[in-house]
């Protein structure tokens, strides 16, 4: 069974890649431009990949599309029994349960598209080795394309949080408005950080049996199931040299708390990101030439 499963794969990329030439650039010499303007002038491929991916994930289940709702929501309850009625950990005001489960769904909601694209990175260039080997196919697209199916989920789970916030607290804060920005953060955050694994994973294949435990760690060292403010003084900087605690601390404030970035901290977090985003696609660049050769 796994040959003809791996063969029926094998065709399904190849019609894919039949039908993306005729939505490739359209340029003089019908060559895409480099670097990351490349990735602009890829973006219908892009757009399409993310659609099959965000479809395809869930496709024969039973419950199909729901499950990007259902999952975080799944979590949530876990994690809400556990820290609140267990552990009895407190986040944002009044202690309360429904108020801790907003919190707690404010900060795993960004964090669960993170993990995600970052496990999924570290394969995503050996998951196509057609792509590598018998096609000239734009392969900086494919961590891109992992990036941006997460963020889908999480705005699709997000839309949730925004309604439990108007059923608990009665209100919806002016300063959803600033959730693009840090939404940009995070993107430029993980697509650098994807680039560099989907690169990283080519040469070293321990790279995705790392990642479970690597992740574990980054999450318990970001503020998510604990409020910043219980972190212990000789770990306070642990908020700054995370990206993803200023990110998810931004996402409570303007979600939660009607307040706007903390814009030191944001501009902080932010330059981080922009500086993983191009390192991370420099060194893809820089690999990827070799990638036939070592698959």
């Amino acid at each position: 069974m796994a040959p003809v499963k791996d063969r029926t794969k094998e065709v399904e990329q190849q019609k894919l890649l039949l039908n993306n030439n005729s939505q490739m650039p359209t340029r003089p010499g019908q060559m895409a431009r480099p670097g990351l303007i490349g990735i602009w002038d890829h973006r219908h491929l892009i757009g399409m990949m993310v659609k099959r991916d965000s479809l395809g994930k869930y496709k024969g289940s039973l419950l199909g599309a729901l499950w990007p709702m259902i999952n975080p929501v799944g979590h949530l309850i876990l994690y809400t029994f556990l820290f609140c009625v267990i552990l009895k950990v407190k986040l944002g005001g009044d202690g309360s349960t429904s108020n801790f489960a907003l919190y707690l769904m404010a900060g795993l909601l960004p964090w669960g598209a993170f993990s995600e694209a970052l496990s999924r990175s570290s394969v995503c260039i050996l998951e196509h080795p057609n792509y590598v080997k018998r096609v000239i196919f734009p392969l900086q697209v494919l961590p891109v394309i992992t990036v941006l199916s997460t963020l889908v989920t999480e705005a699709m789970a997000f839309l949730i949080l925004v309604a439990g916030v108007a059923l608990f607290t009665h209100q919806i804060h002016a300063t959803l408005l600033y959730v693009p920005l840090v939404c940009i953060s995070q993107l430029l955050l993980t697509s650098g950080l994807c680039w560099l694994l989907a690169s990283l994973g080519v040469y070293v294949r321990d790279i995705r049996h790392m990642m479970a435990l690597t992740l574990a760690a980054w999450m318990y060292a970001t503020p998510i199931v604990y409020p910043a403010t219980s972190l212990p003084a000789n770990f306070k900087f642990l908020l700054w040299v995370n990206p993803m605690a200023g990110i998810v601390l931004d996402y409570r404030r303007v979600v939660l708390e009607g307040l706007a970035p903390d814009w030191y901290h944001y501009g902080t977090y932010t330059l981080v990101a922009a500086l993983v985003f191009f390192t991370g696609f420099k060194f893809f660049e820089k690999t990827k030439k070799s990638f036939a050769d070592v698959m």
